[in-house]
C-alpha cells in the first residue's frame, strides 16, 4: 500500500493516511498518541504540528506501509 505523499501539504497527508488506513480521527489519534482535537485542528489547518509530531506521524506511516522511509 505504499504511496508517495511527500508532495501533499501536511494536512492533506494526515488526512489521506487516515482515510486509506479507514480510520477516524479519534482512533488516528489514540494510534499517534495524541488527542482527537490536534488530528480534526492538524486535518481543518488550523494547527501547525511541533516537528516531534511530524516524526511521530511518518513512524506511523512507515509501520503501516504508507511511507518508504527515503
Amino acid at each position: 500500500m505504499e504511496l508517495d505523499i511527500k508532495n501533499l501539504s501536511f494536512p492533506e497527508q494526515v488526512k489521506t493516511v487516515r482515510m486509506l488506513l479507514q480510520l477516524t480521527q479519534t482512533e488516528l489519534a489514540k494510534q499517534i498518541g495524541i488527542s482527537y482535537a490536534t488530528v480534526n485542528r492538524w486535518e481543518r489547518e488550523s494547527r501547525t504540528p511541533h516537528l516531534a509530531m511530524v516524526g511521530k506521524s511518518y513512524s506511523f506511516c512507515m509501520r503501516n506501509g504508507i511511507a518508504d522511509g527515503t
